[in-house]
């Protein structure tokens, strides 16, 4: 399991108080992926939401890169607030941990903790934005 420290120093959940991060720490897992290795694939069906705890990860749309991301980047957040295939790839750069949640998760987590979901809301509003599906 993950620890409620190295969950506290993580934007997204830098705000919620032990309790919480003991119930956010109970669902969600590590994962690593290698420089170059892919983390996310446009056009999948969305299974996690990751928050970067080290490395770098580019994210790219239709081949262009739109943004690089590093530490405490939100990525994966647009499947849990527009239920839709991934809208962008991300890609590691440098060698990458990161926390994983899965969407079916999540539900449970924002019903307990509202401000999640909020984050997450405005964090997917910008990077659809900065994807260019925004009207």
């Amino acid at each position: 399991m993950i620890s409620v420290e190295r969950l506290a120093v993580l934007p997204l959940f830098g705000e919620l108080d032990i309790h919480d991060l003991g119930i956010v720490a109970a669902r969600v897992r590590e994962v690593t992926v290698a420089a170059t290795e892919t983390l996310i694939e446009q056009g999948a069906l969305p299974t996690d939401v990751y928050v970067v705890e080290e490395g770098t990860v580019e994210i790219s749309r239709d081949g262009v890169v739109v943004s690089t991301q590093g530490p405490g980047a939100v990525v994966g957040e647009i499947a849990l607030v527009d239920p839709q295939r991934r809208t962008a790839t991300v890609r590691a750069l440098t060698d990458v941990r990161a926390v994983a949640l899965a969407v079916a998760d999540f539900q449970l987590i924002v019903t307990e903790m509202p401000e999640i979901g909020r984050d997450l809301q405005a964090i997917a509003t910008h990077r659809l934005g900065e994807l260019g599906d925004l009207s």
